[in-house]
């Protein structure tokens, strides 16, 4: 029979450890946000008095199709001022703002994917060496290493899109092999465990 008690002890210590987590680096290393690159408007900041068709607009020097592309080349978009009737009226340059977050935002999971995983090292590392001998011990333990593995998985899983290729399947099956052997090692364990008991009883 399942004990309810057991499976909500591990389950708490697991999602409480990966919150933790999360918490503690964002405490201290804090994500890039949006509004710190890019400050330009999109849209305007009131209704245009009128419709205007692009023919009614005014002229400008409008960029080069050469600009245009290397701008869109190097990742960034053109930006421009727009008069009170929604017409274009300069050509600011080239705006990267949206690449500049993208590699702070990129920068900032591998950080959090490196921080992640030493802790979750440190949680499986506690839950391994953590005596089992009381059943409150192995609980804790199990969820210490549940809670480790949580972590390890969201760590992986924030940076994932930015692993190359070939490393994708690298970090996976180590992940996986992590798995498989604290599976053994833990059934080991609790074999150890109830041979000592068995023993003591006799």
């Amino acid at each position: 029979m399942i004990d309810l008690r057991r499976v909500a002890i591990i389950f708490v210590i697991a999602v409480l450890y990966a919150i933790f987590v999360n918490a503690f680096i964002g405490a201290f290393y804090a994500a890039p946000k949006y509004d710190d690159f890019c400050k330009s408007r999109y849209y305007a900041e009131k209704p245009y008095p009128a419709p205007v068709e692009r023919k009614d607009c005014p002229k400008y020097q409008e960029p080069t199709q050469e600009a245009l592309d290397k701008c869109a080349n190097e990742k960034g978009y053109p930006e421009y001022r727009y008069d009170a009737y929604g017409c274009p009226v300069e050509y600011k340059g080239c705006n990267f703002c949206q690449r500049d977050f993208d590699n702070a935002n990129q920068k900032y999971n591998f950080m959090y994917f490196i921080f992640s995983s030493i802790l979750a090292v440190i949680a499986i590392g506690v839950g391994l060496m953590l005596p089992i001998d009381k059943s409150l011990n192995e609980w804790v333990a199990t969820g210490f290493m549940l809670g480790g593995l949580f972590t390890l998985f969201f760590g992986t899983f924030r940076y994932y899109e930015y692993l190359g290729r070939y490393v994708k399947p690298v970090v996976i099956l180590a992940e996986l092999l992590i798995v498989i052997y604290l599976s053994y090692q833990k059934l080991h364990d609790a074999k150890e465990t109830k041979q000592k008991a068995v023993k003591k009883g006799k």
